[in-house]
């Protein structure tokens, strides 16, 4: 009997290739955004300690001129702590699209793998099939009674 070729093995391979980019995609995105989740971290460190900078000095005495400074540049790095939330936000948006892209890869790769599955096992039984015939087969010649064949020729 031919031995087992899978139809479909070109299809799973291709799958396979796309499984594992969808991989690299998905770690890819799941780095940027922890990334950018340590900037958004750093970034909110930095108003809250120009706060305390801010509140420390306006209870030591300064000016006015430089309490407006600090002010302003707190502001500044209130407005880049949101810049850097939409960021995370963005970040975290693509990594969702990469993990479904990764699961629906892998969806398709799995019911490949199950289909082979199945025509691996179908074309088990059906050689053990084809083999009980030809052992019995073989049998049925080397075993057969003296008997009937007198009774043949008769």
């Amino acid at each position: 009997m031919k031995r087992f070729a899978f139809r479909l093995q070109k299809v799973l391979d291709v799958n396979e290739i796309r499984e594992e980019r969808a991989q690299r995609h998905f770690a890819d995105a799941e780095r940027a955004r922890g990334l950018q989740n340590d900037i958004l971290i750093a970034a909110e460190s930095a108003v809250a300690n120009q706060r305390t900078l801010l509140k420390n000095s306006l209870s030591s005495g300064i000016n006015a001129g430089e309490a407006l400074i600090n002010h302003r540049f707190g502001l500044r790095l209130q407005r880049q702590a949101g810049e850097e939330s939409r960021k995370l936000k963005a970040a975290a948006e693509v990594a969702s699209d990469r993990r479904k892209e990764l699961t629906e890869a892998a969806r398709r790769t799995k019911m490949l793998e199950i289909l082979k599955d199945k025509e691996l096992e179908k074309y088990g039984l059906e050689t053990a099939r084809s083999e009980s015939g030809e052992a019995d087969e073989l049998a049925g010649r080397r075993f057969v009674s003296p008997i009937i064949v007198k009774e043949i020729d008769v």
